[in-house]
């Protein structure tokens, strides 16, 4: 009879012990705490805790001395409550704070490389937009000069197309002309040809003629 009180006895109590919500606690403000396998000092230490470990508490004694804990490895023992904290010790949080400067910085000194390397790429934008914009204004200029001589070019070749024709014109004036001198050259070498043989014609007739018309003298034989 007194064995089965025991055992109910042990059984409520365990009950009373993993009853009892899960929730993370820390290590307090010490260098490090024992973790023991029991609920008091005698028994033998499973392992130190550091300060700032989170665990994961289990149960509580009855009088609430002892806690129940669970490392991250799932290593379980026994610590002093008065050892453990609901929030993290100064010491955690200052080691979080030192974490987190540090990784500011990391992240500031990354963010200030991005930077520089952004206002490199925008010096060197920058740069290219300017000569792109040199380049821009020269090809402008050359074209209006293009536009210029184009124009010079057109008004040239009108001129020239203009010269052409006076230049035809005046070579059919020529031909004409030589046609004409042509015509009158031989007409001059006509009119010279019936002179002279109008002159001989009538040297003929005056050889004939005369002649006979002048009285003959009469002689002393007849």
């Amino acid at each position: 009879m007194k064995h089965i009180v025991l055992l109910l006895a042990l059984l409520t109590t365990s009950s009373q012990l993993y009853s009892q919500k899960s929730q993370t606690i820390y290590v307090s403000d010490q260098l490090t705490v024992a973790m023991r396998s029991g609920q008091s000092n005698e028994y033998r230490i499973i392992r130190y805790l550091v300060s700032g470990t989170p665990l994961t508490q289990v149960a509580q004694n009855d009088d609430g001395s002892y806690t129940k804990v669970r490392t991250s490895g799932g290593t379980e023992g026994w610590v002093q409550s008065r050892e453990l904290s609901p929030t993290p010790s100064a010491k955690a949080n200052y080691r979080a704070a030192q974490n987190t400067i540090a990784t500011l910085k990391s992240d500031n000194s990354a963010l200030e490389q991005q930077l520089s390397k952004i206002s490199n790429q925008q010096a060197s934008a920058q740069n290219k937009l300017t000569a792109l914009t040199n380049k821009h204004n020269q090809l402008s200029k050359e074209l209006d000069n293009i536009k210029k001589v184009s124009a010079n070019a057109i008004q040239l070749d009108k001129d020239n197309q203009r010269l052409l024709e006076q230049n035809q014109m005046l070579k059919n004036q020529v031909e004409v002309l030589t046609t004409d001198n042509r015509r009158l050259n031989d007409n001059q070498e006509n009119d010279a040809f019936l002179n002279g043989a109008f002159a001989v014609l009538i040297g003929v007739m005056i050889t004939l003629i005369v002649p006979r018309a002048w009285p003959r003298k009469s002689t002393d034989w007849a």
